[in-house]
């Protein structure tokens, strides 16, 4: 008898929790504790552990009577790696992984023309408030502050360069940054973010009261440097949306708004314009010209076949920073079979020397280590262990790209340098060009992360993050300044587009990188210039253990070769197109089951709000488990539903994919919670529109819950109908009927009395017939709409019926976390309700897999269909189902 290993145990863990709730796998500590740190629930924790036990087989079972006991992620840890377990069984750690995007989804943005009068919600706040304002240098943040005072708040213009000596308002209820007329430095950017975070609190304190807002106003041309006619204006001040969109993200119950000014407009106009768009809601990002209103656009547009070729000739220079490693080793390499150029490949990490004789045969990660620990001269820590081996292989994957490169037919070489060191950079590209010429290319990969929320994140870590960025390609440009380059592309992010929760410093730096490359596209006509907002690839920062994370989110990674064959392509286009391109994994076929959706964080418009309570929606009544109400989740359908026809109007609703719940809702008497349902672009392909969708809400301290999300699937029509699967070879059902919904097998109340009668049940299944939903206002107070997309009543009885086979099977509850697929063949459900037959495709004592399918018990027709049905099934469930009646009622 042996005993798990605690690293595999944790990671695994790690991995398990990432991929069920959603957050950061990087975000995780062992010491967080379950409920207060992390917001896991008693189902989700069961949901986890069911997931951990299958991961591990050879790790001890987490009994319900441990549950109360294992508090934080740690002593989960430690508990299953201090019992033993049988070593043969060893832990097999799960290698799912996602599979990696066959294609490429090209997106462009367009600057749109916005109504000056729409109809758009618009907000108060709380009369007398304070409201910061940064001076700018000109008499706009004194107009700016004149139409607040209109609005009966109370302006203060600041210094931004007085932080420190502010002293922070208890009634501060906004912050509007203004980008200064001479010019955004990056000083002022950094200053930017340490303001944010100095009025963090007070902000949040006014949203609980009131309301607040925070807004940014960069100079570029009024429509963010899209589609300009001339020379963007100041590209820095373009970084300052990248504040506002992570800041929307992080904090959802905070008004967030990215604006942009044209140069030379009037004053007062501009400042009305301004107080105006701020107390608007949509959409985040606003430009302001003399010819009126702007927003952004994404337009899917596949890049065009071509016979063009990359503009540069053999030996000609092309300069790549970002290392001979991960995604800019696959472009290099491409490059070069492309043009059979000379690649300078720039790098932080130092040239490769010989590995030792005693090294060089060595593959195996273990052994490799034991190696370095028996040939070192001194005793070695772990850590030391790890650094020397990541070192190792960085060094080998630097030389297997400078020697795939001259294979291919270029020139390879490979320099450490700090890009941020101009005068070394220079000396660099000086002693280079004497030799092979002036630079006919530039590729800019490099990139540092360094994730933590705003609150958390250090002026250090934004600066690292930012310069890397930003100095680096100011360094570039400023090195090859006079050279007559046929094209430049900088490697930007989605993050810059979007925003992303805990990357607010990549945000910013990868904006500035977006409006630099629009600013360098209107100063050289005859080069290719891309800023390319990558979505993640299959490879790089993106470990195994993110690329779950980003699976659970909908999106699918850039394969290495197919995002090296497409820059490729790009780069081979004339000058003049477009600039800022979003480009993300997918095939890009008409199957939707294929289609994949741009970047996280993809739901940025919001569909509508939500104050639950369990006395405008009594149906929760009939859904309590362990003394709290729970929210189905075929309702948390229904409103998904909603959110995406509501923002997608005049399509029909057929179905959707993926729906994870990653949080449940839970409530207790005389308690409200706020959701909000958000949405996303839909992706459009042979009339079906998928759109993916968040159902959100918001902790005590503010910050954005991910409660579901899923990919909603719209379309003008319903699918063509397919054929329902024979009924199955069950034996009778042990139980009569009026035993069902008692409180040792079904928690429901009389609101999800559905089953009528249990048509059979053995290991493969369960068939019974069902009762229809009554009207939505039967349980809701004031109904989102007069009748059901499905039928909430349909869903929630067959997931009721996977309990009571779950119950025969393992004499254990379960409970629904995750839809592969839901199709949906005709616009309602029969009155006369439906037979309902689940078929198991996957089980085991901790979760079973199931299709279920539903019929038109009269005419024999396939009503709807579920694929991919997933519960997870755990005996400490049987308890708190019993305790289906609210806690003090």
């Amino acid at each position: 008898m042996g005993q798990v290993d605690r690293q595999q145990v944790s990671t695994v863990l790690l991995d398990v929790i990432a991929e069920k709730t959603g957050y950061p796998v990087e975000m995780l500590e062992l010491e967080m504790a379950l409920d207060t740190d992390l917001g896991i629930d008693s189902i989700k924790r069961v949901e986890i552990l069911s997931a951990l036990q299958e991961r591990l087989p050879g790790a001890p079972a987490v009994k319900p009577e441990h549950l109360g006991t294992l508090q934080t992620v740690g002593q989960i840890v430690d508990f299953l790696a201090s019992i033993s377990s049988s070593k043969e069984k060893g832990i097999e750690v799960s290698q799912r992984e996602t599979a990696a995007a066959k294609g490429i989804i090209r997106q462009v943005l367009h600057s749109v023309s916005l109504p000056q009068k729409r109809a758009a919600k618009e907000f108060k706040f709380v009369i007398g408030a304070e409201v910061w304002i940064t001076d700018d240098g000109s008499t706009l943040s004194d107009a700016v502050c004149s139409r607040l005072t209109d609005r009966q708040l109370i302006p203060r213009k600041i210094s931004i360069g007085d932080i420190d000596s502010l002293p922070l308002p208890e009634n501060l209820a906004g912050l509007v940054l203004l980008a200064p007329l001479s010019g955004v430095d990056a000083l002022f950017l950094r200053n930017a973010f340490m303001l944010l975070q100095k009025v963090e609190p007070a902000l949040h304190q006014s949203a609980k009261h009131g309301g607040a807002f925070f807004s940014t106003v960069s100079r570029l041309d009024g429509c963010f440097g899209i589609g300009t006619t001339g020379t963007v204006n100041d590209s820095l001040s373009g970084g300052l949306a990248g504040l506002s969109k992570t800041a929307a993200l992080e904090w959802p119950t905070i008004h967030c708004k990215a604006l942009d000014l044209a140069m030379g407009m009037e004053i007062l106009p501009t400042a009305t314009a301004i107080a105006d768009e701020i107390f608007t809601a949509s959409p985040l990002e606003v430009g302001i010209s003399t010819r009126g209103l702007n927003a952004l656009e994404l337009v899917s547009e596949p890049l065009d076949n071509n016979v063009h070729k990359v503009p540069v000739q053999t030996g000609d220079l092309i300069v790549v920073s970002g290392g001979a490693r991960g995604v800019t080793a696959e472009v290099a390499i491409a490059l070069s079979v492309a043009t059979q150029a000379t690649l300078l490949l720039l790098g932080r990490t130092s040239a490769p020397e010989n590995e030792p004789t005693w090294l060089a045969d060595l593959r195996d990660e273990g052994e490799i280590k034991k190696a370095l620990v028996a040939q070192s001269e001194v005793p070695l820590k772990p850590l030391d262990v790890a650094r020397q081996y990541q070192q190792l292989m960085a060094a080998r994957e630097i030389r297997t790209t400078l020697e795939r490169i001259l294979k291919s037919g270029g020139t390879a070489i490979y320099r450490s340098v700090d890009l941020r060191n101009a005068q070394e950079l220079n000396s660099l590209l000086d002693e280079m060009c004497q030799q092979y010429g002036s630079v006919k290319g530039l590729i800019h990969g490099a990139g540092v992360l360094a994730d933590k929320l705003i609150k958390e994140k250090t002026a250090e870590q934004f600066e690292q993050v930012y310069s890397t960025k930003v100095d680096g390609l100011r360094a570039l440009l400023d090195a090859v300044g006079g050279d007559n380059l046929k094209f430049m592309a900088m490697f930007s992010s989605s993050t810059g587009r979007f925003g992303r929760i805990g990357q607010v410093d990549y945000a910013v730096a990868n904006e500035v990188l977006n409006k630099i490359a629009d600013q360098q596209a209107a100063l050289r006509p005859d080069c290719r210039v891309l800023s390319l907002n990558w979505g993640p690839w299959d490879g790089g920062m993106v470990t195994p253990a993110l690329k779950k994370v980003f699976a659970q989110e909908g999106i699918d990674v850039i394969d290495l070769q197919a995002g090296a064959d497409y820059l490729i392509n790009e780069l081979s286009t004339p000058p003049g197109g477009p600039v800022e391109l979003i480009i993300s994994g997918g095939d890009g076929v008409d199957s939707i089951e294929e289609l994949s959706e741009p970047p996280q964080n993809i739901c940025v418009s919001k569909a509508f709000d939500l104050d639950l309570d369990i006395e405008q929606f009594p149906f929760l009544k009939s859904h309590v488990i362990d003394g709290k109400a729970v929210l189905p989740m075929a309702i948390i359908v229904e409103w998904l539903a909603h959110g995406a026809v509501h923002n997608n109007p005049g399509l029909n609703f057929q179905g959707f994919n993926d729906l994870r719940i990653l949080k449940g809702v839970t409530l207790e008497p005389g308690q409200s919670v706020t959701l909000q349902v958000m949405t996303g672009k839909a992706i459009k392909s042979d009339g079906v529109h998928v759109v993916p969708v968040e159902l959100s809400g918001v902790d005590e301290q503010g910050q954005l819950i991910a409660h579901a999300r899923a990919r909603i699937v719209l379309a003008s029509r319903l699918p063509e109908r397919k054929v329902a699967n024979a009924k199955l070879d069950l034996l009778d059902y042990p139980h009569p009927i009026s035993e069902v919904y008692q409180p040792e097998r079904l928690f429901h109340g009389n609101d999800f009395h559905g089953i009528r009668e249990i048509i059979g049940c053995s290991v493969d299944g369960i068939s019974a017939l069902v009762n229809p939903a009554p009207l939505p206002n039967r349980w809701i107070e004031h109904p989102l709409r007069n009748s059901w997309f499905a039928d909430p009543l349909a869903l929630d009885s067959s997931f009721q019926m996977l309990i009571l086979w779950s119950f025969e099977q393992y004499k254990a509850g379960s409970l629904p976390v995750f839809a592969g697929r839901y199709r949906q063949y005709q616009q309602k459900f029969p009155e006369s309700g439906v037979e309902i037959r689940v078929q198991l495709t996957k089980q085991n004592h901790n979760r079973a897999i199931a299709n279920i399918d539903f019929i038109d018990s009269l005419n024999h027709l396939l009503v709807a269909r579920i694929e991919n049905y997933e519960c997870i099934i755990d005996a400490s469930l049987n308890a708190t189902f019993q305790r289906n009646k609210l806690i003090g009622v």
